[in-house]
């Protein structure tokens, strides 16, 4: 009997770090080539995750999985509302995009376009879902 309590234990605790350490995922589509901090990113559809092992919002192509990045998160404003993931997106006039921010419900990166505000032309928000 004491075998199959042991399973039992075993198989909870399995599950429940499973979830401790579980990441949130949502995609999203990005009609536009983009740059973020140097890196350039193709149009396409792209993953957005946050791992909490890490603490750290991650940016994934689904067109090439070679063009990714990782930036850590903080928590941020959020409400049910507002979409679950936001992409900002400054649009200079020769029509190049630098990716501003990203936000995943409660979770948000810093200002990653370091841009003087004055050259910004227009701001540009993607938001997308599962």
């Amino acid at each position: 009997m004491r075998p199959i309590i042991r399973m039992f234990v075993l198989a909870a605790v399995a599950v429940g770090a499973t979830a401790a350490f579980a990441s949130e995922t949502m995609a999203v589509n990005v009609p536009f080539n983009f740059e973020a901090r140097g890196k350039a990113f193709p149009a396409g559809r792209y993953q957005v995750e946050y791992d909490s092992t890490v603490n750290a919002l991650m940016l994934i192509c689904k067109n090439d999985t070679r063009k990714s990045f990782v930036w850590g998160a903080s928590t941020g404003e959020y409400t049910p509302r507002m979409a679950r993931l936001a992409l900002q997106f400054d649009s200079e006039a020769d029509g190049t995009h630098a990716l501003r921010s990203i936000r995943l419900a409660t979770w948000e990166t810093p200002v990653l376009d370091k841009r003087e505000r004055h050259a910004v032309q227009r701001e540009v928000s993607i938001t997308g879902g599962r």
